[in-house]
This record gives C-alpha cells, structure tokens and sequence, in this order.
C-alpha cells in the first residue's frame, strides 16, 4: 500500500495524492515521514550525547 502511494507521489506529486486518495491520506503520509525523521534526528543525538561524554 505504502508503495502505491509513493508511485503516486513521484509521478502526480503530493496534490495528486490528495485528489487521488484524499486529504488522511495525505496527512498520514506526511506525519509518517516527519516522525520517522524525528526518530532518526533523536537516535543521531542519543549517540552524539553518548559519544562526548
């Protein structure tokens, strides 16, 4: 499923998603990937936290 939204994102672009699939679609998307790179950023800390001290 999450590929096909991608697929659609890449041709159509995120309005094309919206029309497509609609606006939960969309937003679930986005908070996916912003809470996905949020982790990234605190694991990235965590070890940079670890490392100096």
């Amino acid at each position: 499923m999450l590929k096909k939204y991608r697929a659609i994102v890449k041709e159509e672009g995120w309005k094309g998603l919206i029309r497509k699939e609609g606006w939960k679609v969309g937003v679930a998307l986005f908070l996916f990937f912003l809470i996905k790179g949020l982790i990234w950023l605190a694991i990235f800390y965590g070890l940079f936290e670890l490392v100096t001290d």
